[in-house]
């Protein structure tokens, strides 16, 4: 047995699979981890096109033209009435053309730096929605581990309950035999030991399914043998941040919990995008050049180079425009108070995280003189009813307590190891704790 704070665990095969290596192996093969760093790299592409917009374009253009008849201007001079009626071709029914042509916008009121900026604010709420899948992720595995060893030590503690029983039982029998007790002390001890059967029992499904759950997180067959550091005894098993007061902790999930990271960035990103689309209703310039080659047999040049400069001022627009701005900051503002309503939330979480763990520590004090005090009530119960000054209830009661007091124990331990871990999750600290 190994001492912890005056707690008495069992020692664990070197070989045992630590939390550390849990999150490890559960956070490669997560499908929804997988699913939130695809959209993270939907969102880079989506800024990355924002950002081309500011580049020149270059365009290749080539085509054939086939015309019934070849295109024709009328003459019609009044000086020379002879040739009144004639036409004069100024293009060929069949001809071949093509060109290059270079586009870039040189001011665009906004409209392009507006919508860079909403693309960013996309993308930092995608990196946030990861960090959140991967700190929930995090958190679900950690409880089913904590849930394995809970009920891995539960079924040690059925296992000694099922053996205490079975000796008080042959003491009894021993006494009744020798004609010192009642064949009633038989019974109830003969009851009692049939109920540590039935927890046990219990205790054993209950770490299958444990097991179980566990081995799902990791994308293992749910019948694989399961072997796991405990906790108390995993010296990987840092508890650093446990004493920062409640302040800081409040502090650290305003500032870090990824759900309000990405609320606060959506809300700035529809504030962009309400503002891009308000600046397309005002000016748009931009330069474009190019070179054209067009088969004419008519034209004294058919190639040639150009260039331009256009401007575009949409100057109505039916209020399209602007409603379809108003719709996206009336979004982003609905936004901002979710955000608002999520972090009170948050906070309120935190406060309930921080109160748990510090009440967790404290029962850890009590455990441990509570076990050894119920072991020694036990043995004393035994001996006065083997020295006939006691009767049967009191060592049954004493098995009882003695059976409460060791669940007790194991309940305070998992419990401030989970409560240790929730904490770290509400400060939105889990995501980038190294365990």
């Amino acid at each position: 047995m190994i001492c912890i704070n005056g707690l008495l665990l069992s020692p664990l095969a070197n070989a045992a699979e630590s939390l550390q290596q849990a999150w490890e192996q559960g956070l490669k093969r997560d499908h929804l981890l997988a699913s939130s760093s695809a959209r993270q790299e939907a969102a880079e592409a989506q800024l990355a096109a924002a950002k081309a917009t500011y580049f020149p374009k270059l365009a290749l253009e080539a085509g054939y033209l086939r015309t019934e008849s070849e295109p024709a201007a009328k003459i019609s001079i009044p000086a020379l009435p002879m040739l009144k009626g004639a036409s004069l071709p100024f293009a060929q029914d069949a001809s071949y053309f093509g060109g290059v042509t270079v586009s870039a916008p040189l001011f665009t009121s906004g409209r392009i730096a507006q919508g860079v900026a909403a693309a960013e604010a996309q993308q930092q709420v995608s990196i946030a929605q990861t960090r959140l899948t991967y700190s929930e992720l995090k958190l679900a595995i950690a409880q089913s581990y904590v849930q394995v060893l809970r009920a891995e030590h539960a079924l040690q503690v059925s296992h000694s309950h099922v053996q205490a029983m079975q000796k008080h039982r042959a003491d009894v029998q021993a006494l009744h035999e020798r004609g010192y007790v009642a064949r009633h002390d038989v019974l109830a001890t003969e009851v009692a030991l049939a109920n540590a059967l039935q927890w046990q029992l219990q205790a054993e499904n209950g770490l299958s399914l444990a097991r179980a759950a566990y081995n799902r997180w990791l994308g293992r067959a749910y019948d694989d043998k399961v072997e796991l550091q405990d906790l108390v005894t995993d010296p990987g098993n840092e508890r650093r941040d446990l004493h920062q007061s409640l302040s800081a902790y409040l502090l650290a999930a305003q500032e870090q919990r990824p759900e309000l990271q990405a609320l606060r960035q959506q809300s700035q990103a529809l504030q962009h995008q309400a503002a891009s689309v308000k600046a397309s209703h005002l000016p748009q310039l931009g330069v474009s050049a190019g070179y054209n080659k067009l088969e004419n047999r008519y034209l004294a040049q058919d190639k040639g180079w150009w260039a331009g400069l256009v401007m575009k001022w949409e100057l109505f627009d039916g209020g399209q425009v602007r409603q379809q701005s108003s719709q996206l900051s009336a979004n982003a503002r609905a936004v901002a108070e979710l955000a608002q309503d999520n972090q009170e939330k948050i906070q309120l979480q935190v406060r309930q995280a921080w109160m748990n763990q510090q009440e967790t520590r404290q029962r850890l004090g009590l455990v441990a003189t509570a076990v050894e005090q119920a072991d020694e009530v036990l043995n004393l119960a035994r001996e006065r009813y083997r020295s006939g000054l006691a009767p049967n209830s009191d060592v049954l009661d004493a098995e009882t307590r003695r059976l409460q007091a060791y669940s007790n124990r194991d309940n305070a331990i998992y419990d401030h190891e989970l409560a240790r871990l929730q904490l770290l999750y509400a400060a939105g600290m889990l995501a980038a704790h190294h365990q």
